[in-house]
């Protein structure tokens, strides 16, 4: 029996970085329930001539996370201990859930409580890009 989309409200399915730059790829799949080849599939097409491969920027994975079926929406006001979505960092996004911090950095995705990863990499945090739906929640 394969590996069936776990519904995301539900659980996480911890997606580790396969290659340099695929941070919103494992972030995405992550964040929608779905696996990294069906975001892989929709970032071949909509982000050529790269496909990832230079990463993407936030209007990048808004547009495949519609096409994927979940229109996204920024919010730059959240409750970081308690929101859910993907958290934009300088060059870099993870995803934030409730006060904790999955990355997904090649070589194995690592779990983070929020403030010991921002005093560890030294960041502050960006916008936060949730589900149309999700956003009043995640204020």
């Amino acid at each position: 029996m394969g590996w069936e989309p776990m519904p995301p409200a539900i659980a996480t399915h911890l997606i580790p970085g396969r290659e340099r730059n695929d941070c919103a790829i494992c972030v995405l799949a992550m964040y929608l329930g779905v696996t990294y080849e069906d975001v892989l599939r929709e970032v071949a097409v909509r982000d050529r001539p790269y496909q990832g491969r230079q990463g993407l920027r936030l209007r990048d994975i808004e547009r495949i996370a519609r096409a994927l079926g979940t229109p996204l929406r920024r919010l730059r006001k959240y409750d970081i201990t308690n929101a859910y979505g993907i958290l934009s960092l300088p060059h870099h996004v993870v995803l934030l859930r409730g006060g904790l911090i999955i990355d997904p950095e090649p070589g194995g995705a690592s779990l983070w409580e929020i403030e010991d990863y921002l005093h560890a990499y030294n960041v502050r945090p960006g916008v936060l890009l949730v589900s149309r739906d999700d956003s009043k929640e995640a204020s």
